[in-house]
């Protein structure tokens, strides 16, 4: 299940990479922040394994947002930025 949830994550982030911009990355931060408190009290988990929890979710969330930022960079006509 967790492993679902992971590959879930880093398609979103790797899709809002791709399509919009760094505001709605910060949007998607703090709802994984949010969802992944909710989880790590509704699994008892305590304040170490909490934070890991949160730490995890964030960074995989934001690697996919890198790789999307990448692949929308590398495949535009000059390699800047492009609006969408």
């Amino acid at each position: 299940m967790i492993g679902y949830t992971a590959v879930g994550l880093s398609a979103v982030g790797f899709v809002v990479g791709l399509t919009l911009r760094f505001r709605a990355l910060m949007l998607l931060v703090g709802l994984v922040l949010i969802a992944a408190i909710a989880y790590s009290i509704d699994a008892g988990f305590g304040f170490f394994r909490t934070l890991l929890n949160i730490m995890t979710g964030e960074a995989i969330l934001q690697v996919g947002y890198f790789v999307g930022v990448a692949a929308r960079t590398s495949f535009s006509k000059n390699g800047l930025w492009s609006t969408l």
